[in-house]
């Protein structure tokens, strides 16, 4: 069985950062056997790019991003657990974000959208769980921004999760990543046509947001499968100019950065990007460890040996802090050469182990 819906929660939203939002609305998905309680539940919270969609379902029967991943028989899966999805805060994929109407105004909230944090996306998913009226689920799992907002959940809410799966995530933003992510956010803002993020349709800066994906696709892979995979030598025929797509690997890059630019919003992609640099479970603590130890339930952390986005000494220092202070805690470096997408990728690895940390019995 599987249903989609949408759910409006009325009333102010408070927001990390200060501020609030006036009321929230969540797009989600659900698959398996949609009336098992909440420790029969497993919530995937998706990342920057991905919607709820998570599997293909009778509304919907387009594959979903983690078609592979969930589904009967699969690393999550569908006989065994009822599994729920939803579309993230920010996101153009039917929840809240700079692209629905600012209930105030009646416009779209566009660049005007305050700035969130994954500790604000987690609190959406426990409202959409009360909707629902699933209390405490038996795991949740993410990967990236959903492994952010994994982490984020099980310490806000450490009565509420079973088990937690955090793929290639990090509890506190690195300068490196950061530096990283900040030229992507400036190949949008330097687009004439972003215009202050006032943008018009019709007129949108997809030049600098496809820029800003081609950056991001050579932080998600590693330099070893883009050597291993595309020709070393420029094409015969040329040409050879800077601004042609004289190699391979130019004209892949180039073909997901234009696809990306047209179906993404610019403002929903900035303040995601932004919103990564944000995520610190020692936020508001004394210290960092203070934040992460208000975690407590079992978890397997997963970090990728050729991530250059999150590297896996970020997972691993991260599961060290968890098992001195006694958590039950798994951990595993990946050997990929898909680094940050390996989660995309490596399915047989992933499901086998996600399917044995689920168990077959309830917490």
């Amino acid at each position: 069985m599987s249903s989609s819906g949408l759910v409006k929660i009325e009333g102010e939203f408070p927001l990390a950062l200060g501020g609030s939002l006036p009321e929230i609305e969540i797009r989600y998905e659900e698959w398996g056997d949609l009336t098992a309680p909440a420790d029969r539940t497993v919530v995937i919270m998706p990342a920057l790019s991905a919607s709820c969609h998570v599997r293909s379902n009778d509304d919907d029967p387009s594959p979903g991003w983690w078609e592979e991943m969930v589904g009967p028989g699969l690393g999550v899966d569908t006989d065994r657990w009822r599994v729920v999805a939803a579309s993230i805060l920010g996101a153009p994929f039917g929840s809240t974000s700079p692209m629905t109407s600012n209930p105030n105004t009646g416009r779209p909230w566009g660049r005007d959208f305050p700035q969130i944090t994954p500790a604000d996306q987690a609190r959406c998913h426990a409202l959409l769980l009360d909707h629902l009226g699933l209390d405490r689920v038996h795991a949740v799992v993410g990967a990236s921004l959903g492994g952010m907002q994994a982490l984020q959940f099980a310490a806000q809410f450490p009565d509420r999760i079973g088990r937690l799966v955090s793929i290639s995530a990090t509890g506190k933003t690195t300068p490196a990543t950061v530096a990283l992510r900040r030229v992507g956010r400036l190949a949008i803002m330097n687009d004439p046509d972003y215009a202050d993020g006032h943008y018009e349709p019709g007129k949108l800066p997809e030049r600098g947001l496809a820029v800003a994906r081609e950056l991001g696709m050579i932080c998600y892979r590693s330099r070893d499968e883009f050597n291993q995979r595309f020709d070393w030598d420029p094409d015969p025929e040329g040409p050879y100019t800077a601004g042609s797509l004289t190699y391979e690997v130019e004209r892949y890059l180039n073909h997901h950065g234009t696809r990306f630019a047209n179906v993404f919003d610019a403002n929903c992609y900035l303040l995601l990007s932004r919103c990564m640099d944000l995520m610190d479970l020692g936020a508001g603590f004394r210290s960092y460890a203070e934040g992460v130890l208000r975690i407590t339930c079992p978890c397997f952390i997963v970090g990728v040996d050729r991530d250059i986005l999150i590297p896996p000494s970020e997972q691993q220092h991260l599961a060290h802090l968890l098992e001195s202070h006694g958590r039950d805690v798994s951990f595993e470096i990946l050997p990929s050469l898909f680094g940050h997408d390996a989660f995309l990728k490596e399915y047989d690895w992933f499901g086998t182990r996600i399917r044995t940390w689920l168990g077959d019995d309830v917490d």
